[in-house]
């Protein structure tokens, strides 16, 4: 009975080791205290590009310090990279965290097409949605899927 008593103060006493060290071993996210809003790109817009972005971050404990994306089709990795450098932080141990950007093209988004939807699960999420754009074919100007026309021009030759 000694010898079953003693294994199992054995486990509980490695239970109870790991669980604090894994507590331990979480990076607590910084707190994002400002950043300019994330848009769609217009090209991107224009393309019919839609998809999801990750973009890996590094901070010196207030600003972005490096950036880099991992993955994501281009038109968007750059938004979304430029986008990521301009986030500020509330004070703390500097640390790398992955964003992912999530890029949506919806038909059905009434209001301006240039003003998008933005969702922000900061640090580590960013939604943007926006009305696709779709080019006239005689290149005097962009029409929105609403059949209004934006400001844009687009050469088709």
């Amino acid at each position: 009975m000694t010898r079953n008593f003693r294994w199992l103060a054995f486990v509980v006493t490695v239970f109870w080791a790991w669980t604090a060290t894994t507590q331990n071993l979480k990076v607590t996210l910084p707190m994002v205290a400002g950043a300019t809003v994330p848009l769609y790109p217009p090209l991107a817009r224009a393309a019919n590009v839609q998809g999801v972005v990750h973009v890996k971050i590094t901070t010196d404990g207030h600003h972005v310090i490096a950036t880099h994306v991992e993955d994501g089709p281009k038109l968007l990795a750059t938004a979304a990279e430029e986008n990521a450098r301009t986030w500020e932080f509330a004070t703390h141990d500097p640390t790398t965290f992955t964003v992912t950007y999530h890029y949506k093209l919806d038909a059905k988004l009434a209001g301006n097409p240039n003003n998008p939807i933005v969702i922000l699960r900061l640090p580590t999420e960013v939604e943007v949605s926006s009305a696709p754009l779709v080019l006239d074919t005689s290149g005097t100007s962009a029409v929105y899927e609403d059949g209004h026309a934006g400001g844009m021009t687009a050469a088709v030759k």
